[in-house]
């Protein structure tokens, strides 16, 4: 197997480039300089080989029937190993994503459209309140709040309240920045957050504050999530779990889970409270990276924002309401604008190792069973040969892909572990593009590719430069357009 002898034997060399090198998180940027080296297969540490081959994508993230188990160091690091996201073994994933599929549906999170219609009402009292003033909004502490309010409600029935609280929201916003920098670290230890979680609040608090303020600020989120599954299950019955079944969803996912086929083993306020953490963490951040991400672009192309903008009012007509989703999804500019930042920013970075149980052949080599292999998206997403000019903001392509582009389109992954909110996030970004971008006139401040949006650090998902101070705007009009009344 080709690469570094050095790290064929040993995971300091990873060790050095994600924690020791400057500004961490360096090893997958390493990682492709190993295979401009070496060839398409490299072993990247003692356990692990990576591959870059769009055309290997769908053999390594191939769909059921196929049985791919996660690697577990992979999954141990977010300390959740009772979540979906952090479940091993293939067949107890499919089990618990069928128990959450329910709440994830295109039925279903279209009929959250109400729901997300107020908060985005409250998102834009926020660009309202900027408007004629000279002072930025940060787009992505702004919009954390936005999605981390919508999961709350959509996923809990919970009214958080960050959009209402802008020190909640900052406190949070660093909580997620605190996460992201510790991420490099946690990939080189991924048993130490299962173990810091086992300690007793009174202790853990002090030491994170000690280590990391910021962390510190997570364990409210792990206290509310205590919290609402204490409730939940104290009120909880037979009755509960019958009703809702013929609904367009469940009342929460808690109830989504109660309402499956899981054994009760599968139904433990544990289980319960690691698979509400995976949920929030999961689809707060990367919501709002998408959000921010995606109005930078049509900022800097204001061609395409202009063609953006009137396909919207003119699907709008008379009505002074946000366009259905059925009919936004159906608008070229809109749609390809999204596919096109989603390409660009594909939100994870890392590698993403799956565990074969049986021999796999690749090119001349055979790969034994119980090998760990990975993949990159940015491999795919970022190929000049799939995606010409691929680093280059161009929603045109999609207009008319090719079959190979149609394929290698994969930012929300492949195969049974593909992610299972790729229609939430659609219909969030649908709404709140149509939204903000046709009411308000907004501004880039401050902000620019290399330093503010370009990734420089994997920390699971991409990161831009430590100094960054964020993707900023300032509100130089309000066209009151699609505003309550």
């Amino acid at each position: 197997m080709a690469g570094p002898k050095l790290a064929a034997s040993t995971k300091w060399y990873e060790f050095y480039y994600d924690v020791v090198k400057s500004p961490g998180g360096q090893f997958f940027y390493k990682l492709s300089e190993m295979h401009d080296k070496y060839g398409p297969i490299v072993r990247l540490n003692p356990h692990e080989i990576h591959i870059r081959d769009p055309a290997f994508f769908d053999t390594l993230y191939a769909p059921n029937p196929t049985v791919r188990h996660k690697y577990p160091p992979s999954t141990e690091m977010a300390g959740l190993p009772f979540g979906t996201h952090g479940t091993v073994d293939h067949h107890t994933h499919k089990q618990r994503r069928m128990a959450n599929s329910r709440m994830f549906s295109k039925r279903a999170v279209a009929s959250a459209q109400s729901l997300i219609h107020g908060h985005i009402e409250r998102l834009a009292q926020v660009f309202e309140s900027k408007c004629g003033t000279d002072e930025p909004i940060d787009m992505q502490t702004t919009f954390l709040a936005y999605t981390t309010d919508v999961i709350y409600h959509y996923m809990f029935n919970i009214q958080a309240g960050y959009q209402n609280n802008p020190e909640a929201a900052k406190s949070w916003r660093h909580s997620m920045e605190a996460v992201a920098q510790a991420t490099p670290f946690s990939k080189q230890f991924p048993w130490l957050n299962a173990r810091l979680l086992t300690l007793p609040t009174w202790i853990l608090q002090p030491m994170l504050r000690q280590i990391q303020p910021d962390l510190a600020g997570l364990l409210g989120a792990h206290k509310l999530m205590a919290d609402i599954v204490s409730s939940y299950v104290k009120n909880r019955n037979s009755q509960d779990k019958e009703s809702g079944k013929t609904d367009i969803k469940p009342e929460t996912i808690f109830h989504s889970i109660d309402q499956s086929n899981l054994p009760p083993l599968e139904k433990t306020p544990l289980r319960l409270y690691q698979e509400g953490l995976t949920v929030l963490f999961a689809g707060g951040e990367t919501g709002s990276r998408l959000l921010a991400h995606t109005i930078f672009h049509l900022l800097e192309n204001p061609d395409v924002l202009s063609k953006v903008k009137q396909e919207i009012i003119e699907a709008a007509g008379d009505s002074n309401q946000v366009p259905d989703v059925k009919i936004l999804e159906t608008l070229p500019w809109l749609t390809a604008s999204v596919r096109e930042s989603l390409r660009l920013r594909a939100a994870t970075t890392s590698r993403l190792p799956l565990v074969l149980n049986q021999d796999l052949f690749y090119k001349d080599w055979m790969i034994p069973a119980g090998t760990p292999v990975s993949m990159s998206h940015g491999d795919i997403l970022h190929n000049d040969e799939i995606f010409p000019e691929a680093m280059k903001f161009k929603p045109e392509r999609w207009f008319d892909p090719t079959e190979q582009q149609k394929k290698m389109y994969v930012p929300f992954g492949k195969g049974t572990r593909m992610c299972i909110g790729a229609e939430f996030a659609y219909i969030e970004m649908y709404m709140s593009l149509a939204t903000i971008m046709c009411r308000f006139d907004l501004e880039l401040f401050d902000t620019n590719w290399e330093r503010d949006v370009a990734y420089s650090r994997d920390c699971f998902l991409g990161e831009a430069s430590p100094s960054s101070p964020g993707i900023r705007v300032k509100v130089r009009g309000d066209n009151k357009r699609f505003k309550k009344d």
